[in-house]
């Protein structure tokens, strides 16, 4: 959207982005000092704007909202696009809308974001341009800090996506002590003192809990809870923490330092006491028998919960002409977060029969799996406790194997994050922690005949997650009922009575 401009104090990004790229090469020069550039000689009447230059944010003049993007060919080559989050290192950027000479921009209270781009389109730099605070009443309570910089919901972001260090996340905020001090000596900014920052100890939120370790602040609130609307009490402002954040709280010593804050959720039923309804399973279908025509097909159920365990097991799906044993094939068992539409053992022998004499072709039951569950949360890494006993099959072409993973799902079937494992002999039980890869499928599940939602594509990993999808199968190509009549075992994609035991899932942020 473009704005019509009445003012005559021009802003451009391109001076932003020019400026960014002159401090890049100042930086390679350590023993010369770092001093802003005179804007003045560029445009006119941006002398009071205040400029940090080691935490690329400009603070606009009180009473300019707005200005105009002036002579971007000055960047020599070099391209600037809007930031479509807070992520100060690895920015989701507005391709469909480059910043161009003449472009009009306008701030609202959040202010935007410019990315800073050389020609192969590596991040050079992200400026941060808002408006001044002000200093009325605050929507922070007594106990937080007077700077929202430091307390409310637009505390500083972290680009946290993949990495699970806390020191690292905690060193990306967009303003450091050193500047803020400097602006809360202006007029416009109450001066801060840590008496005023709100202590960790106080910190915590309705329906949840907050857990601090080092520099990272973990809030766990239940599933199904809105992560884009957290109030950290006794903070009274609503924080976004889908993603990572940075804000500045006080030890209790009322040292205020600067922390890694991040929301997350543990799925329902992940204990594995009891059955719960966030997960599918094509064991019901197993255990009902049906006739189509004169042919009985039967077998039994595959997922059992057993001393706060739960198992899935690979079996035999039996086809007979009235009494006379006829054809067989092999079906793993799956327990997915999802939904699962077929009902009788038909289902599973021949996904899609329409009640005639069924085939003995292969049947591809995850065309009645429905994956994934609503989530928006980043974890990055999860922990199974659980173990394996394998059985070995007799196809070479899809050996015997289990297969745990987890999928982050974003819009239009982009795949955010992966994770997975499997083992090809038993394994007793045991803890196994798997990272998540943000933008990456280092196991192949896209590619690798696996069960896992049609349609499918690998993100750049920056995208927003809208889904969740979790698989534990016993055998890892068993979605895929093969077998047939005598003698063809061959073609099992399983091995009989191989079984995954499930003791504990858990995500880790």
């Amino acid at each position: 959207m473009r704005f019509a401009f009445q003012w005559k104090k021009l802003l451009g990004a391109g001076v932003l982005c020019a400026f960014a790229l002159w401090l890049n090469a100042c930086t390679e020069t350590p023993e010369v000092p770092v001093a802003a550039p005179d804007m003045s000689e560029l445009f006119e009447d941006v002398d009071d704007a205040k400029i940090d230059i080691e935490s690329h944010l400009i603070v606009l003049p009180d009473g300019l909202n707005s200005f105009t993007v002036d002579n971007i060919a000055a960047l020599g080559g070099s391209k600037c696009y809007l930031a479509l989050d807070d992520d100060p290192v690895d920015p989701e950027i507005d391709w469909d809308n480059p910043v161009n000479t003449g472009t009009e921009l306008e701030l609202d209270d959040e202010g935007l974001r410019i990315v800073v781009l050389d020609d192969a389109n590596r991040v050079v730099a992200v400026w941060t341009i808002r408006l001044p605070e002000r200093k009325s009443s605050s929507s922070v309570k007594a106990k937080s800090s007077s700077s929202s910089e430091k307390s409310s919901s637009s505390a500083k972001s972290s680009s946290s996506e993949e990495s699970s260090s806390s020191e690292e996340e905690s060193s990306s905020s967009e303003m450091p002590e050193s500047s803020s001090a400097e602006e809360s000596s202006s007029s416009e900014m109450p001066e801060s003192s840590s008496s005023e920052a709100v202590k960790l100890s106080e910190l915590s939120v309705a329906k949840g809990t907050v857990t601090v370790k080092d520099s990272l602040v973990y809030v766990e609130l239940p599933y199904g809870v809105d992560l884009s609307k957290v109030t950290l009490l006794p903070l009274d402002t609503v924080n976004d923490l889908r993603r990572r954040v940075t804000m500045d709280f006080a030890d209790d010593s009322g040292k205020v330092a600067t922390y890694s804050v991040v929301a997350g959720v543990q799925l329902p039923g992940s204990d594995f006491s009891a059955r719960n309804d966030f997960w599918a399973t094509t064991s019901d279908a197993m255990a009902t028998k049906t006739t189509s025509a004169a042919i009985k097909v039967s077998s039994k159920a595959n997922l059992e919960f057993d001393g706060g365990m739960a198992t899935v097991t690979t079996r035999e799906v039996e086809g007979s002409f009235l009494f006379i044993d006829g054809s067989w094939k092999m079906a793993g068992g799956f327990y997915f977060s999802g939904e699962y539409a077929g009902e009788t053992a038909l289902d599973i022998y021949e996904q899609g029969s329409d009640g005639g004499t069924p085939s003995t072709g292969d049947s591809y039951i995850a065309n009645d799996m429905s994956f994934g569950k609503p989530f928006t949360a980043r974890p990055v890494a999860f922990e199974l406790r659980y173990s394996y006993h394998h059985e070995t099959g007799k196809s070479s072409d899809y050996p015997q194997k289990s297969l745990v993973y987890v999928m982050l799902v974003g819009k239009n079937g982009k795949v955010v994050a992966t994770g997975a494992f499997s083992d090809d002999a038993s394994v007793d039980m045991k803890n196994r922690t798997v990272n998540l890869s943000y933008g990456k499928d280092p196991f192949g599940l896209l590619s690798g005949e696996y069960p896992v939602a049609e349609g499918l594509s690998l993100g750049k990993g920056d995208e927003d997650v809208v889904a969740i999808h979790v698989m534990f199968a016993s055998s890892a190509y068993a979605h895929v009922v093969s077998g047939g009549t005598l003698g063809n075992d061959d073609k099992y994609r399983g091995g009989e009575n191989s079984a995954l035991v499930l003791d504990d899932f858990k995500l880790i942020y």
